[in-house]
C-alpha cells in the first residue's frame, strides 16, 4: 500500500506489527459471516481536461481480503485463459517495450519489422499492419453481474465464497452520497486483486483474437494489439471483438483505435528515438564528474526542447517520461522550468516531473519553481498537492534561513485552501516542517476542515507524536480517547502508538528495532518512522532514560529531523 498515491503517515504499521492478531480477528469474521468492508477513502485523480478518475484506498484488512480471495482464484483462472498473450500485472508478467528493442545496426525498417513485431508484441511471424486498441472507461463498464457468471464459470468454486467476493467489491466501490448500488464498476484500487478479475472478463475477447489472428496478438489488461495481412481483417476482427465487449455492456474506445502500416508505426512508436535515449540513458549512468553530467545534460535539455516543440507521434508522453527519466539520473537544474510548464500543463507528467525536480539539489531559484507549480496550478483533483507534499518531505531541504524561508511560503499557500484533501497535505508538510503547536493546532481543526473520514482521523493520530515534546499528557490523553471511541482503523494506530510508547526503546532483535533502523540504510528517512522515533525518545526521558541512542543518527541524516529529535530528547545525541 505504500506505492498507492496517497500515502498513510504510519506506514500501516499497526497492521504489520499485530498482524498475528489482526488475522485472527479477520478469521473469526468471516467464518461467522458477519466481515463487511469499510468504507474506503475516495479520492480524485485528473485524467486530462479536468475529467477526474474515482480512486479508493481501502482499509488494510480489506485490501488483504480482497487480495487473498483473488489470488485463491489465479491459478485456476490463469490455467483455463485462452492465450497467454495476455496480461494484466506488473508483479507477474514482464512485457517488453518498444524502447527495449535493441537496436540492429544500419538495417533499414522494413527488415526490423518483423523482428519488432516478434521482441515486442510476441507475434510469431511478421504482418503488414498493427492494430492498436482498448475499452472506453473499462473499470468503471463492468457489470458485477456478468463479472460474477464469467468468474463462476471459469473457476468452480463454491457459491458463498463468491457471495464474500462481490459483496466486498459492492462495498468497496463508489457511490455517492445514499443512491442505491448499481452493480457496475470494479473499485479501481492500485492493487492486483482487481486487474484479475477485469483480466478474465476479457478472455471472450481473447477466443476471438486467437482464432482470428492465430494467437498473434497481445493484450494488456484492456489494451489490444494484433497484427493483420489486410486492412480490411482489421475492420472485420474489431466488428467481432466490439459485438462480444457490447452483450457485456462494454465497447472499443474508437478514438484510441489505429491501424498502423510499418511507417505509420516507426513513427507513433518512435522506434529510432527510443533506441537512441537508451544509449543516452545507458551514458548518463555511467557519467563520474559533475561537468560531463552537465553537458550531458545540456544537450539532452535541447533535444527535449525539440521534441516536445515538434513531436506529433502517439506515444509522445511516453518519451516525455524518458527524457526526464534520463535527466533525473543527470541530476542537473537546466531542465527545471520545462518539468515545471509540464506538472501545469498536462496531469499524465506530473509524477514524472516531480520526480526529476527531487533529484536536483535545493536552492532559492528551484524552490521558486516549485512554489510557481503550487501558484499556478488548478485544483481540481485531490492528488496533486499530495504528489506536491509528498515529494517536498523526502526533498532534501536544508536547516537554514533558506529552507525556513521556503517552509513558511509553502504553508501559507497550502493553508488557504479549506477542505480534508488540503488538511491532509498541509499535515503531511508540518509532520516534517512545522513547529510542535502548529501540528497540535491542525489535528484539533481536523473538524474545521471537514476531515472526517477514519482515513483522516487515523492520519492525525500518527502525526500528533509530533507535539509530545511540548504537551506529552494531551498527545496520550488523545490516542486514549480514540482507543475508546474511535473507529476501529484510527484506535489501531492509537493502540499501536501507546504500545510503542509503554515498551519505549525497542531491543535490537525486536520488529520494531529492524523496521526503524534497517541493516540496508535508507537513502531518505521516512516520515512515517521519524514520528514513532519520536514517540520512543520522549518515552525514554520520561523514564529517566539518558542513553545515547547513535544509530538514530547513522540512519537519520535529515537535519529537520535531528533537530526535532534533538528537543524532544537531547541525550540521544551526546557525545559518548
Amino acid at each position: 500500500m505504500r506505492s498507492l498515491d496517497i500515502k498513510d503517515l504510519h506506514d500501516y504499521y499497526d497492521f504489520n506489527f499485530a498482524i498475528e492478531s489482526k488475522i485472527d480477528g479477520i478469521i473469526e469474521k468471516v467464518l461467522s459471516g458477519l466481515y463487511r468492508a469499510e468504507a474506503p477513502l475516495v479520492y480524485k485523480m485528473e485524467k486530462k481536461f479536468g475529467v477526474c478518475r474515482h480512486m479508493m484506498i481501502p482499509s488494510p484488512s480489506d485490501a488483504l481480503v480482497f487480495q487473498v480471495l483473488t489470488d485463491e482464484l489465479h491459478d485456476t483462472l490463469i490455467k483455463v485463459q485462452p492465450s497467454k498473450g495476455a496480461y494484466y500485472s506488473r508483479d507477474r508478467h514482464f512485457l517488453s517495450l518498444p524502447h527495449e528493442k535493441k537496436e540492429a545496426a544500419s538495417y533499414p525498417w522494413f527488415i526490423l519489422w518483423p523482428k519488432f513485431q516478434e521482441d515486442v508484441w510476441k507475434f510469431s511471424k511478421s504482418y503488414k499492419y498493427i492494430v492498436t486498441t482498448d475499452l472506453s472507461n473499462y473499470f468503471d463498464n463492468i457489470g458485477l453481474r456478468e463479472l460474477r457468471h464469467v468468474v463462476s464459470s471459469l473457476a468452480k468454486t463454491k457459491e458463498v465464497y463468491l457471495d464474500l467476493l462481490f459483496s466486498l467489491i459492492e462495498d468497496l466501490s463508489w457511490r455517492p452520497d445514499y443512491l442505491p448500488t448499481s452493480n457496475k464498476g470494479l473499485p479501481t484500487i492500485n492493487i492486483e486483486a482487481p486487474r484479475l478479475l477485469a483480466h478474465s472478463l476479457l478472455f471472450e475477447v481473447d477466443d476471438v483474437l486467437k482464432e482470428r489472428t492465430n494467437d498473434n496478438f497481445v493484450r494488456w489488461m484492456d489494451d489490444i494489439n494484433f497484427g493483420v495481412i489486410k486492412a480490411i481483417d482489421a475492420n472485420i476482427i474489431l466488428g467481432e471483438i466490439n459485438d462480444v465487449l457490447k452483450s457485456r455492456g462494454l465497447a472499443l474506445n474508437l478514438a484510441k483505435t489505429a491501424i498502423m502500416s510499418p511507417k505509420e508505426a516507426q513513427f507513433h512508436f518512435m522506434f529510432k528515438e527510443n533506441v537512441r535515449l537508451s544509449k543516452v540513458q545507458k551514458r548518463a549512468e555511467t557519467l563520474k564528474t559533475n561537468k560531463a553530467k552537465h553537458n550531458l545534460a545540456l544537450k539532452t535539455n535541447k533535444e527535449f526542447r525539440r521534441h516536445l516543440n515538434c513531436c506529433k507521434a502517439r506515444n509522445k508522453d511516453k518519451v516525455t517520461k524518458r527524457y526526464l527519466r534520463i535527466l533525473s539520473k543527470l541530476e542537473d537544474p537546466v531542465s527545471v522550468k520545462l518539468a515545471v510548464d509540464l506538472f501545469v500543463q498536462n496531469p499524465g507528467m506530473r509524477s514524472s516531473s516531480l520526480t526529476y525536480i527531487s533529484k536536483i539539489k535545493f536552492s532559492k531559484i528551484i524552490a521558486k519553481q516549485i512554489l510557481r507549480i503550487i501558484d499556478d496550478i488548478d485544483h481540481l483533483d485531490n492528488v496533486t498537492f499530495f504528489q506536491i507534499v509528498d515529494m517536498l518531505t523526502k526533498w532534501d531541504v536544508p536547516y537554514d534561513y533558506r529552507g525556513k524561508w521556503f517552509v513558511s511560503e509553502v504553508v501559507n499557500r497550502l493553508k488557504h485552501y479549506e477542505d480534508p484533501f488540503s488538511w491532509l497535505c498541509l499535515v503531511n508538510f508540518l509532520a516534517k516542517y512545522g513547529e510542535p503547536h502548529e501540528v497540535l493546532n491542525l489535528v484539533s481543526d481536523a473538524k474545521k476542515y471537514g476531515a472526517k473520514e477514519a482515513f483522516f482521523v487515523r492520519q492525525a493520530m500518527a502525526v500528533v507524536p509530533r507535539g509530545i515534546g511540548i504537551n506529552c499528557k494531551s498527545v496520550l490523553d488523545i490516542w486514549s480517547k480514540e482507543i475508546s471511541t474511535g473507529s476501529s482503523d484510527s484506535a489501531s494506530v492509537a493502540n499501536n502508538l501507546h504500545v510503542i510508547w509503554d515498551h519505549g526503546y525497542p531491543a535490537t532483535k525486536h520488529r520494531l528495532y529492524q523496521y526503524l533502523f534497517p541493516k540496508n540504510k535508507q537513502t531518505v528517512y521516512p516520515i512515517y518512522k521519524f514520528l514513532i522515533l519520536c514517540v520512543i525518545a520522549k518515552s525514554e526521558l520520561v523514564n529517566g532514560f539518558t542513553i545515547a541512542r547513535p544509530v538514530v543518527k547513522e540512519h537519520v541524516a535529515n537535519d529537520w529531523y535531528i533537530h526535532w529529535l534533538k528537543e524532544i530528547n537531547s541525550n540521544w545525541f551526546k557525545q559518548e
